[in-house]
């Protein structure tokens, strides 16, 4: 899905307002995330709600701290972890990410992007990507 919402773009935000900057996260929360978490039944929360998730998967999982570490984007903690090279075994990478996964499902493969397109200030349309 993401694929086909990027298209052939090579450059720019992923995802971005009509005048080509980033989007506000206080809309994405209001007009998105929020909306989508209260159809699914689900408590109101932002987007650190995903790493928390993602952190408590993969120490469920018994992920090694350097490869936690590297996955979440946080510094090296001690001088061994600078002379560890897991990172760059990407081999090795791709191997745990498929073994420990993504803790959830995704749905079927499907070919309809939609893409919310304002028309004016006051109106929005919703429109087919693919």
């Amino acid at each position: 899905m993401l694929k086909a919402f990027v298209g052939e773009r090579k450059s720019g935000w992923l995802f971005a307002n009509k005048t080509g900057t980033f989007l506000s996260q206080t809309n994405l929360l209001r007009r998105g995330l929020h909306p989508a978490l209260k159809k699914l039944g689900q408590p109101k929360a932002g987007f650190h709600a995903f790493r928390r998730y993602r952190l408590t998967w993969l120490r469920k999982n018994r992920v090694h701290a350097d490869m936690e570490r590297f996955w979440m984007g946080h510094e090296n903690e001690t001088v061994g972890d600078g002379y560890c090279k897991m990172k760059e075994d990407v081999a090795f990478r791709l191997e745990q990410a498929e073994k420990v996964g993504l803790g959830f499902e995704l749905p079927p493969k499907t070919t309809d992007v939609v893409r919310i397109v304002r028309e004016n200030e006051s109106k929005l349309t919703v429109e087919n990507a693919a």
